[in-house]
């Protein structure tokens, strides 16, 4: 197994999964802080 490869491959899932994250923790906030702003 390529140790590089691995790496890679977790550093890309954490990009992936942090960015969605980050995201949707952000919108929810942003839902939260202003509920009725329609």
């Amino acid at each position: 197994m390529r140790v590089s490869s691995y790496l890679g491959f977790v550093s890309w899932m954490y990009l992936y999964l942090g960015i969605d994250v980050h995201s949707g923790t952000r919108t929810q906030y942003h839902s939260l802080q202003t509920p009725s702003s329609d």
